[in-house]
């Protein structure tokens, strides 16, 4: 994972500006690394949804990703979606072929979504500790990467059924459950949206918390405030990576 964040901090800073105007991601061709199926353990696609409401993936439409591989190797410029429902990687290889990416293979995928404002980048990573319902198989999005403390969500996207009750009829949608965590220390935390949560994380450095609660007004459901008290409270020590 360390090798990943330093690879990852270098990455951002490369293309912050360049992803801006347009993708400067060098590739091989249409495809980017031209994956294939068979180079990822991959399987056809296949819709297990038909019928139910909504979607099961962070974004509906394939986007232009990264893949980074549990064995080390890195696909650029992949189409892919991530599908928070069964957290695994769909995409479309070289040859045009819509698959699946084997469960447990992918350690991380940054996916990147044009807008008319500019790109929204969002990375994912697997392989953290088991807390709550998640497996290390499971994938956070990085709200703050690396450092020592980290700042992640975890989607999760569920099928729930609904009966009408005049009608009788049964309908199934997907409802998407949210929560933040913080790694500190190789120990996986649930998030409290509260100041004595928080407070807590700071117990070595009171004074320090104190004085910057007092210059900052902190919203605890907001995870920009979030991100900069944690990258406050990261400023204090010597990270190596």
């Amino acid at each position: 994972m360390k090798d990943f964040l330093l690879g990852l901090i270098a990455f951002l800073i490369s293309v912050q500006f360049g992803l801006a105007q347009t993708n400067t991601i060098v590739t091989t061709g249409k495809w980017g690394s031209q994956i294939f199926l068979s180079d990822v353990n991959g399987r056809a696609f296949e819709n297990k949804y038909d019928g139910i409401v909504g979607s099961p993936y962070l974004l509906p439409d394939f986007k232009s990703a990264t893949i980074y591989m549990n064995n080390g190797k890195q696909y650029d410029n992949v189409k892919a979606k991530l599908n928070l429902e069964a957290h695994e990687v769909v995409f479309i290889d070289a040859k045009g072929q819509e698959g699946y990416i084997g469960k447990g293979l992918v350690s991380n995928i940054i996916i990147n979504d044009t807008t008319s404002t500019g790109i929204n980048r969002y990375i994912f990573a697997s392989g953290y500790p088991k807390i709550d319902n998640q497996t290390n198989l499971s994938f956070y999005q990085l709200l703050k990467p690396g450092g020592i403390v980290e700042l992640l969500k975890f989607i999760n996207k569920i099928i729930e059924e609904r009966g009408n009750e005049l009608s009788g009829e049964k309908s199934k949608e997907f409802i998407t459950r949210e929560a933040l965590y913080i790694k500190k220390g190789g120990v996986m935390q649930r998030v409290k949206k509260d100041k004595a949560f928080f407070a807590a994380i700071f117990a070595k450095l009171p004074k320090e918390f104190n004085e910057y609660m007092l210059v900052n007004k902190v919203n605890y459901k907001n995870e920009e405030d979030l991100k900069k008290l944690l990258t406050y409270y990261d400023s204090f020590f010597k990270i190596e990576y």
